[in-house]
């Protein structure tokens, strides 16, 4: 009986210090995208418009990305573009899959820690977290979308390339602006969702007690609509930004790492963890 109670505290411990790193890689890269520490030897990003910042981001991206997806490539698609694609495939015979995206890129001289490293660092999470379930149904596509703030360009040619490939594409999830809450309720908003989607989120937030207010809003200007315009199914998440909490720092020189609600990004990645379980487990 003493040793089952030693064994549980130590897998309990381990559990935490597991999370806890997961935790600590994420705020890292936060970190990192922003220029709050640097990215590599003596270089700092100050944003990621310019081409040579956003290579200097794609291919750190790749790098940390390479620690747990099964294969990832810098995929360019023109002189000024490329997007960060991860590939983890499922435990079972499938050709079914499921996008998983945000968009890396920044307006010129904008750090863009919540528009949108803070949507790069979910699914960053959300994808370590991923790679470690055991059976999963579908395979899944990590992307991190070049030039959406040049209208949704990244976003536009991989929906294009996968669609022209013939991918069995079950649903797009895009994350844009994660960052910030001001009024403390942790309330989240879904982009365009089909009344499936719509109502798939908000069973995964019963199921687990995710108690904070989920709207449904018509925005249609960010990366999910690149995939819905072709005729995938996709939905948005972001912050409360029709129902008006929303940074005040918007393609702001000072949309800075120290601004972003880390409890708050915490929260929404550990809610869109478990609506990945649920739909990735069989």
């Amino acid at each position: 009986m003493l040793n089952r109670i030693i064994l549980t505290s130590l897998l309990s411990v381990f559990c935490i210090s597991v999370t806890q790193a997961f935790q600590d890689d994420q705020v890292t890269l936060l970190k990192k995208l922003t220029g709050a520490s640097p990215i590599m030897n003596g270089v700092s990003l100050s944003e990621r418009y310019e081409q040579k910042s956003k290579e200097q981001a794609a291919a750190y991206l790749k790098q940390q990305m390479d620690e747990f997806c099964d294969e990832v490539t810098i995929s360019s698609y023109s002189k000024t573009g490329s997007n960060v694609v991860g590939i983890i495939k499922a435990t079972q015979k499938t050709d079914q899959w499921v996008v998983l995206g945000a968009h890396f890129d920044s307006v010129r001289n904008c750090p863009g820690a919540n528009d949108n490293a803070t949507g790069v660092s979910l699914i960053y999470a959300v994808g370590q977290h991923i790679a470690r379930l055991q059976n999963l149904r579908y395979n899944i596509y990590i992307v991190m979308f070049d030039e959406e703030e040049r209208g949704l360009i990244g976003s536009q040619a991989f929906a294009k390339r996968i669609k022209k490939e013939g991918v069995n594409l079950i649903a797009a999830h895009t994350i844009d602006q994660m960052g910030w809450d001001q009024d403390g309720d942790k309330g989240i908003e879904l982009e365009m969702p089909t009344d499936a989607l719509r109502d798939f989120y908000l069973n995964v937030a019963k199921k687990y007690g995710f108690d904070f207010p989920i709207h449904r809003t018509n925005v249609t200007s960010t990366d999910h609509n690149s995939f819905r315009r072709i005729g995938f199914n996709a939905i948005g998440i972001t912050e409360e930004y029709k129902n008006g909490d929303t940074t005040p720092y918007y393609h702001k020189s000072t949309d800075t790492f120290e601004t972003v609600n880390l409890p708050y990004l915490k929260s929404t990645t550990d809610f869109m963890k478990k609506v990945f379980e649920e739909m990735l487990i069989k």
